[in-house]
């Protein structure tokens, strides 16, 4: 049994399998007519059901569902990061999936050292980006996909982060005087999450200064410096333990 797969296409009776997940179903698993298959719709929905047809001309496979369990949504978990190299948020973006972000930021801050691609190249790897997720979210069983956004300037952060005091933000940084031991305590265990980490060369006192004024609590994750990908997961699994764990 294919476990898990993933499609958006689905009406309640019945699913479609199209282009890279055909593929993978039909000629990497060589999944046939009558056989099971469990899969997720990113938005929630986790399924069982039987193989009815395979159209090799159209490259769709339709299966028939038979068992459907929905999942409630989860308070919005966003992560905002300084867009790293290629292989680097690649990483942090399979390991967000499976610590269950609800929505990617790569940020352009001072120090970012990646350039922006013309605008045929963006769309390009924007889809290997959403690639990255759907692969993680289905070796993961999550039940949703995170949104996954476009580089954006640090600056810009109003349209995709807005002042909102209801939303815990927290910018980890090594500077920070404060530890995030100390951060708990501002915490609410009802509130929906941004967690903003800056680039390996540090963010710069303006843009600290900056997101202070947005009403991000600066934080740091200890003496250590970490490498962007491992403080990623640090503060994310944190944040994970502390808001399930709040009083």
């Amino acid at each position: 049994m294919s476990n898990f797969a993933y499609t958006e296409l689905t009406d309640g009776k019945q699913a479609i399998f199209v282009d890279d997940e055909f593929l993978h179903q039909v000629k990497v698993l060589r999944q046939r007519p009558g056989d099971q298959i469990n899969f997720l719709d990113g938005r929630g929905g986790a399924y069982q059901g039987k193989i009815s047809k395979i159209d090799n001309q159209k490259k769709t496979l339709a299966v028939e569902i038979t068992e459907y369990t929905g999942f409630p949504q989860p308070l919005p978990l966003q992560l905002l990061v300084a867009l790293p190299k290629a292989a680097k948020i690649d990483a942090i973006i399979q390991k967000a999936v499976e610590l269950g972000v609800s929505r990617i930021t790569p940020l352009l801050t001072a120090r970012t050292i990646v350039r922006i691609d013309s605008l045929e190249k963006q769309e390009s790897r924007h889809q290997h980006w959403r690639n990255i997720a759907v692969a993680s979210l289905k070796q993961s069983g999550g039940p949703y996909l995170p949104v996954i956004d476009q580089p954006t300037k640090l600056i810009d952060l109003d349209g995709i982060n807005p002042a909102d005091s209801s939303i815990d933000k927290i910018v980890f940084h090594p500077q920070a005087s404060q530890h995030f031991a100390d951060t708990v305590c501002h915490l609410n265990k009802e509130a929906a999450t941004a967690l903003l980490l800056g680039p390996e060369g540090g963010l710069s006192e303006e843009e600290i200064d900056c997101l202070t004024r947005k009403g991000y609590m600066a934080s740091s994750l200890g003496k250590r410096i970490l490498r962007l990908e491992t403080a990623v997961v640090t503060a994310l699994t944190l944040v994970q333990f502390i808001k399930r764990n709040l009083c």
